[in-house]
This record gives C-alpha cells, structure tokens and sequence, in this order.
C-alpha cells in the first residue's frame, strides 16, 4: 500500500495531479512510471478512434501498441506548443493511415486472399437481443454496411468523420490533429456524411 502511495503522489504536485504536458517531460527523461500514467489516461480514447477507423479490434490493440511505442520513443522531440492529447492522436492516426496503405497494398497483390475472422469490420451487437429476430438481422446489416462504407472513405475523410462525427470532438481540435483548416474539416465532414448517404441509402 505504501509503494502505491508513494507512486500516486510522484504524479501529484503540491497536491495537484501533474498535467499531460508535465508527464511528457518526465516521460521524455526515461521515465516509465509517467509514461505509464500517460497511458492510462489515453489508451481507452485512442482505441475507440483506431478502432473506429480501422474496424478490426485486433489491428487496433497491434496499431495502439505501436502507437504508443511511437509516442515513447518520440517524447524527446514533443512540442509543448501542442497539446499533448492532438499530439497523440496524430501519431494514432498516422499509424492507421499506414494501415489503410498496407491493406490496399495487400488487396492488390493478394488475387485469392483467404478471409480471417480479425478481417471482420467491427460491428456493434445491437442491444435488444428479443424476440424480434428479423428486426435485429436487417439492423446489423445495415450497421455492417455503415461499418464498410466508413472503411471504404479516402483517408482525409474518413478521418474527418470519425474524429468529427463519431468522437465529438471540435472542428478546432480536428483541424489540429489533421493538420488542415476548420474550413476544411466542415468540407471533409460534409462530404463524408454525403458518401455514406449515398452509399447506404441512408435518410
């Protein structure tokens, strides 16, 4: 109990909990203890919206390793001018950006390639599991064919929506993390939601 205390206040100052920025400092001298901590405030946000874009829950964990490996060896280097959240996420969304680039690659080259469970795009179960077994078949359908056509978005866009739309988080931040204009986010967003309405028939 007392190691527990003691490693708490190491991450507490004049009883205040350090900041994200305080934490990439430490973490930037080798400090595991921070980099830990740092991790349990984000792991869970980043992959939901790693997740979110890549559909797999098994890419996802190999690709919030890495980005976090990536967030490790590249603490040095952090700009305190950013935020260390958009940071972040703009490392999580170069590795899935990677991601979609080997995947198409390997669509490309691979004519037969065999069709594994973690391929399976990431597909909520609906909650009412009732009598009403037809009702719950054509919803997951068609979640199925929302899951697909988000995949299915050029990079830019699809971020935009998932960050956008499916987080909740601000153009401002947006604009932040994908390194373009607000303008430019709403137009991304825009015409996102305009590719899956058409793709989907949705209302």
């Amino acid at each position: 109990m007392a190691m527990s205390q003691k490693r708490f206040e190491n991450f507490r100052i004049d009883g205040e909990a350090k900041s994200d920025a305080e934490l990439m400092s430490d973490v930037a001298d080798s400090d595991h203890g921070a980099f830990t901590e740092l991790m349990s405030r984000y792991k869970t946000p980043l992959y939901r919206f790693i997740l979110r874009y890549v559909g797999s829950p098994a890419d996802a964990e190999d690709l919030l390793q890495d980005a976090f490996t990536s967030i490790y060896s590249k603490a040095s280097s952090y700009d305190p001018a950013w935020k260390v959240s958009t940071w972040m996420y703009r490392i999580a969304l170069n590795k899935c950006r990677d991601y979609g680039r080997k995947q198409r690659l390997r669509k490309f080259v691979s004519l037969d390639r065999g069709k594994d469970d973690d391929d399976d795009p990431f597909i909520p179960e609906p909650a009412d599991h009732g009598p009403d077994v037809e009702s719950i078949i054509v919803h997951r359908q068609e979640l199925q064919r929302l899951s697909e056509a988000i995949e299915s978005l050029p990079h830019k866009m699809r971020s935009a929506i998932v960050l956008y739309s499916i987080e909740g988080r601000s153009q401002t931040e947006c604009s932040e993390i994908l390194g373009v204009s607000r303008k430019s986010v709403e137009m991304l967003v825009y015409r996102a939601r305009k590719t899956l309405r058409d793709r989907c028939a949705l209302n």
